[in-house]
């Protein structure tokens, strides 16, 4: 009799929780729209997409499941798959940007594009010994670093900071040593004696890494070649970006992710010894824009042109490009590179103006310094000049951050910046960086006079040089203009000497 009554009374409770006439339990798709996207906003995080931060796998895995749960999830999760889209310079990578643009779902959900312009120069793909001597240099960059950890693992496996260094027992690293140092004499017996055959089946199989390597370098320089030349790669990309509607932010790099493969490689420089199906893949590795432009005796960096190339390409597409961020830009030589337009002598620069003028962020990070024993000529400054003022012609710009460390002379000397900051008309101005340049004081006092003090959040100068003169003029007119919001905690200006 209990159970009968225990019964009743647990089917008089469902009754009364979910009447059968009236509700029905609720569950996740009942949920308001905004919430639903609130929850899958939740692994998305819009200040690492403005710093261009990838997002963990684990993040991206969610997405990916969450979107084939059913249509709703589909609808709701697919915008926020990638973020940020990687394009590098081969035909495959710029398919795939071209087929996620065709995909509504996806393409409205992406917010910056990443162009990836490392290239495999032709100096190389032309010259099987210059290939074979830049390798060389790679392995020997491994072999460095598993001699330093070889010796540190005398120390305990911690260097003098006593961070952890040695992962491996020792006997990994004097292995690789060993196998790195022979492959490289089996590449230079290849160059030194081609008709001379070896019997050593390590050595056969190193020169034949070395042969088919170079033939896959040759056949991506070729590929790369054809891309910048005849236009497909811009004009593909900005169509492709036209239909992405908030895809609005440009970020033109040399490494995937802010890391080459090499420099990944040097968290296990053994790696190449211990895993020989990495050697493969070394060989067709392209090269940044620093490495490119120090290979002895020179050579072209054709992708250059893409910096200006590209936004012009996006304008004429109808698309709007509010964010430029470059971290690749040449510093040894290549400045003409940069000019746009397929005529040397007269440049385009109206067009890349047009481009710019609802530009509202710019920054510019000039690759690490080389070795430079002069200060640039005025042929060589002057494209340099011509782009930074054309690309920041507009008056919408709030945010400049310009810094010029890779442009520095060894003696001390600094990046004339004047001309651009003479030009300069931005009257939305918020937030203003430079560093490692010099100009005069009468052109940093005119620029600190034309600043909207009610407006600015940030002015960041660091290794500033004034030429002929002192800060008095300059530091007193910056001190008008921002005081008030300095007091008030509205604005932060810091000087770095």
């Amino acid at each position: 009799m209990s159970t009968i009554m225990e019964d009743s009374n647990a089917g008089d409770m469902a009754n009364h929780e979910y009447p059968r006439d009236k509700t029905r339990p609720m569950h996740i798709l009942h949920l308001p729209m905004d919430i639903l996207l609130s929850i899958f906003d939740h692994v998305h995080n819009d200040r690492n997409i403005k710093l261009h931060i990838r997002r963990d796998d684990d993040d991206i895995k969610i997405i990916q499941s969450a979107r084939l749960v059913c249509t709703l999830f589909n609808r709701l999760a697919s915008p926020f798959l990638c973020p940020i889209l990687t394009v590098q310079l081969d035909q495959a990578s710029l398919d795939c940007a071209d087929k996620i643009s065709r995909t509504p779902l996806i393409a409205a959900g992406v917010r910056s594009i990443d162009v990836v312009l490392h290239y495999c120069p032709k100096e190389l793909a032309e010259d099987l010994s210059r290939y074979k001597n830049q390798r060389e240099n790679d392995l020997n960059s491994l072999s460095s670093s598993c001699d330093y950890q070889a010796e540190t693992w005398y120390l305990g496996g911690h260097d003098p900071d006593d961070e952890t260094v040695c992962e491996q027992p020792l006997r990994v690293y004097n292995k690789a040593m060993a196998d790195y140092s022979a492959i490289i004499s089996a590449w230079d017996e290849y160059i030194g004696q081609p008709d001379v055959a070896s019997t050593d089946e390590d050595t056969l199989r190193y020169q034949e890494i070395l042969r088919q390597g170079h033939e896959e370098y040759k056949q991506k320089h070729k590929e790369q070649f054809r891309l910048i030349m005849d236009g497909s790669f811009v004009e593909t990309l900005a169509l492709a970006i036209s239909r992405m509607r908030h895809g609005t932010s440009l970020h033109f790099v040399d490494e995937i992710g802010g890391w080459d493969y090499l420099n990944r490689c040097s968290d296990d420089p053994t790696r190449m010894s211990t895993h020989p199906d990495e050697l493969p893949r070394l060989m067709a590795i392209p090269l940044d824009w620093r490495t490119i432009e120090n290979l002895e005796g020179g050579a072209e960096l054709l992708p250059a042109k893409i910096l200006s190339e590209l936004p012009i390409a996006i304008h004429k597409a109808g698309a709007t490009v509010l964010d430029i961020l470059i971290r690749c830009f040449p510093t040894v030589k290549n400045y003409s590179m940069i000019r746009p337009g397929h005529d040397p002598n007269n440049p385009s620069w109206p067009d890349l103006r047009s481009a710019s003028q609802h530009v509202t962020e710019f920054f510019l990070s000039t690759n690490q310094p080389p070795i430079r024993d002069r200060h640039l000529r005025p042929e060589e400054h002057c494209p340099i000049d011509q782009y930074l003022c054309a690309v920041l012609s507009g008056h919408d710009i709030e945010d400049v951050r310009l810094y010029f460390h890779g442009s520095n002379v060894n003696d001390g000397g600094l990046y004339r910046i004047g001309t651009i900051l003479a030009t300069a008309n931005w009257p939305r101005l918020k937030r203003f960086s430079i560093s490692d340049v010099s100009l005069d004081p009468g052109k940093l006092e005119n620029f600190f006079r034309k600043l909207d003090g009610s407006r600015m959040e940030r002015v960041y100068l660091r290794n500033v040089e004034l030429l002929d003169g002192n800060w008095a003029g300059a530091l007193d007119l910056l001190r008008e203009t921002v005081a008030s919001r300095c007091l008030d905690g509205k604005c932060e200006v810091e000087i770095v000497r």
